[in-house]
């Protein structure tokens, strides 16, 4: 009791989750979580994150249909390839999120390594600009701009055209290599911010808890509707197999990408907020060790592992895939 006879006020003495005795760290996130209204700056900016990583992760992969098969005409197997190589950094994630974890730069845990993978991302796809592709595998048609693909013999039937550019197919590799790299920072920088949204969540109220996490996957699924869209309309000529007479070529596709992962590094350094994860000494949360030995506990609860094998089952299932899907889809099916 106060002076007065009235309850003290325990309220921030309960919020804080900074003790002498745990070491755990310190914590300045409002009570209402990362949507209150003192935190729209850092909301839009949290957001950013995974709008730009819709852009990238729903963009670069849809390059690899045009590119590969109706550009290089690689064969089957290596177009297959090339989209298991690019999208190979999603499989580490639970590495990253250990070394995010374990391994505070300057006492933050998220916000350095956002501005290292977006960083890293950026490069890459600069990269991948500034390599031309060579030339196109099949002859193009002066009058119509279309690959010649088949050739007509006098008795009317059709044999497969002569290439112009053989050796194009067989220089896919590095382009896939480019692109997995790409691919590695968006990762690093998507796996810091979903560090961040559980602790974003967990400073929600009871009664709209979740909504943090809802809004951030549907503002990535924006961002992949809309990469997507960019990149079906631009990428639709017909030196990528497509229709249109005009079109962006691949290189200039991967600088536009290049542009919003180069916004993320400044935008993750000014306006996302993290609460800090070190105690007063500055040392980590956790010690190695004592990580693993928490997973481990976690692995031995029954509702977590049988969550663990959820997760781990069902790409392994829907994951199944044939390398002809993409002759289907060029042959067959004509897109």
């Amino acid at each position: 009791l106060d002076a007065e006879g009235k309850p003290e006020d325990t309220e921030a003495e309960d919020d804080s989750h900074d003790t002498e005795e745990t070491g755990a760290p310190r914590t300045d996130m409002p009570k209402s979580g990362i949507m209150s209204d003192s935190e729209k700056k850092a909301y839009w900016g949290f957001l950013a994150q995974y709008f730009a990583v819709g852009i990238i992760y729903g963009g670069l992969p849809a390059t690899i249909y045009p590119v590969f098969l109706g550009y290089l005409n690689v064969p089957s197997y290596v177009y297959a390839t090339a989209g298991v190589i690019t999208s190979l950094p999603w499989s580490f994630k639970f590495v990253f999120g250990v070394i995010n974890d374990i391994v505070p730069i300057m006492g933050l845990r998220r916000k350095p390594y956002m501005m290292i993978g977006w960083a890293f991302c950026a490069i890459m796809l600069v990269i991948l600009f500034m390599t031309p592709l060579p030339e196109p595998y099949w002859c193009i048609d002066e009058k119509t701009g279309a690959y010649i693909k088949k050739k007509t013999l006098p008795n009317g039937s059709h044999l497969a055209a002569d290439p112009c550019h053989e050796e194009a197919a067989e220089l896919g590799g590095k382009f896939a290599i480019l692109m997995m790299l790409a691919a590695l920072g968006y990762v690093i920088a998507d796996v810091a911010a979903d560090g961040l949204l559980t602790e974003y969540a967990k400073a929600e109220p009871l009664e709209t808890r979740g909504s943090t996490q809802t809004t951030a996957y549907l503002t990535r699924s924006v961002g992949m509707v809309c990469s997507g869209m960019f990149v079906g309309l631009f990428m639709n000529s017909k030196l990528y197999n497509g229709s249109f007479d005009w079109g962006l070529s691949f290189e200039q596709v991967c600088l536009c990408f290049a542009l919003p992962a180069m916004l993320m590094v400044p935008i993750s350094a000014l306006l996302v907020h993290e609460p800090r994860a070190t105690s007063d000494d500055g040392k980590s949360q956790f010690k190695c060790s004592e990580y693993f030995a928490m997973c481990w506990e976690l692995l031995k609860s029954k509702a977590f592992f049988y969550a663990i094998l959820y997760v781990f089952l069902t790409p392994v299932i829907s994951g199944i895939s044939t390398t002809a899907a993409g002759q289907v889809k060029i042959s067959w099916a004509g897109v």
